[in-house]
C-alpha cells in the first residue's frame, strides 16, 4: 500500500489504487452526505468483482464462495429458526464433518494453485508485451557515446558526462 510519505509502489498496485479512487470519487459525488453508508457496498462490489488475471473474485480466493446476491436474511416462518438450525447441527455425523473438511481443504488448495498459475501466466503475458515494446539500446563501438556518472574534468557543455563506449 502506498502512503504520502512513501508513494513508491509497483504498477499493479497503482492501477488498483486508481480504480478504487475513481469508484470512491463517484460514490462521494452521488451521495456526499451518505458516503459512509455506501462504503460497505463499494467494498462488497470490489470483493465480488472477477480479477482479469486470476479469473476469481477476492471472495472466492479468501472464502471459496461468492456470497449470494441480493443479501437477504431468512424470513420468519421459513424454517430456519435458531432451534431448527441447532437440531440440524446435532444430526451431523463425524464422518460427514471429516469429508466436508477434506473437501474444503482440497478445494482451497485447488483454487490457490489455479490462482497462482493464472497469475504466473498473466505475468508472462505482461512480460511479453513489455519486451515487445522495449527499445533497442544501441551498440557499442566507435562513435557511440554513453552517459557516465564519472565526469571528465576536461569535458564541457553537451559532452560533459558522456564517455566513449568501449567494447
Amino acid at each position: 500500500m502506498s502512503t504520502a510519505d512513501h508513494p513508491q509502489t509497483d504498477g499493479q498496485t497503482e492501477r488498483v489504487n486508481r480504480v478504487v479512487e475513481d469508484i470512491l470519487r463517484s460514490v462521494c459525488a452521488e451521495a456526499p452526505r451518505r458516503w459512509s453508508e455506501v462504503l460497505p457496498l463499494v467494498e462488497f462490489a470490489l470483493n465480488n468483482a472477477v480479477n482479469a488475471s486470476t479469473g476469481f473474485t477476492p471472495f472466492n480466493v479468501n472464502g471459496l464462495a461468492n456470497p449470494h446476491v441480493p443479501l437477504t436474511p431468512p424470513r420468519r416462518g421459513s424454517g430456519l429458526s435458531e432451534r431448527g438450525i441447532a437440531d440440524r447441527l446435532a444430526d451431523i455425523s463425524p464422518i460427514a464433518v471429516r469429508k466436508q473438511v477434506d473437501d474444503f481443504v482440497s478445494l482451497r488448495v485447488s483454487v490457490l494453485c489455479k490462482v497462482r498459475d493464472a497469475m504466473a501466466a498473466s505475468q508472462d503475458l505482461q512480460k511479453e508485451y513489455a519486451d515487445a515494446q522495449a527499445r533497442d539500446r544501441g551498440q557499442e563501438g566507435p562513435g557511440v557515446y554513453a552517459y557516465s556518472s564519472q565526469e571528465d574534468e576536461h569535458a564541457s557543455g553537451v559532452l560533459r558526462g558522456l564517455t566513449q563506449a568501449v567494447p
